[in-house]
């Protein structure tokens, strides 16, 4: 006996670099809530490293330290990391009803993601996409993916549940 999948396809266009604008922007409220607590664990963390110092000196220490930077970096990176691999979506591209996939549909691998989210230079690839007939940015070309604009669909029983 053999199961059938149903498959459906489903035409998308690309997204306009207004709704990638728009979702970029929206996008600095979560990151900047990732970059509020990746802060206060990494300055805990300092704090009890250092724990025979005062905390003034303890800032003042990691306040420009290279690595404190990094760190700091990384954290909110991870945000669009994890957004990336697990659904093509992070809280902007949701409202605007846009997803990154690849060629064929697939969300980007972590290896995808890391060259993504390294040539991306901050969003400012989002500005190739004004001149791009495919409305993609220099890192979506280097990973062969797209950024695409999602039909109106109907809410799911799911999705019409109270949060609460």
């Amino acid at each position: 006996m053999s199961q059938h999948a149903e498959t459906s396809t489903i035409t998308v266009k690309p997204a306009s670099p207004w709704k990638r604008l728009f979702a970029w922007v929206y996008d600095w409220l979560p990151a900047a809530g990732v970059f509020v607590l990746t802060f206060a664990i990494g300055l805990g963390v300092a704090n009890l490293v250092f724990i025979d110092m005062p905390a003034a000196e303890v800032s003042d220490l990691v306040r420009d330290h290279p690595l404190w930077i990094a760190y700091l970096i990384l954290g909110v990176t991870s945000y669009y990391l994890y957004c990336w691999i697990k659904g093509g979506q992070t809280v902007g591209m949701r409202t605007w009803r846009i997803k990154l996939v690849k060629a064929n549909g697939d969300n980007l691998s972590l290896t995808d993601s890391l060259i993504r989210a390294f040539l991306s230079c901050g969003g400012l690839a989002n500005f190739w996409s004004l001149i791009d007939d495919e409305y993609r940015g220099w890192h979506d070309i280097a990973v062969n993916a797209f950024v695409v604009q999602l039909p109106k669909t109907a809410p799911t029983k799911e999705q019409q549940k109270p949060l609460i």
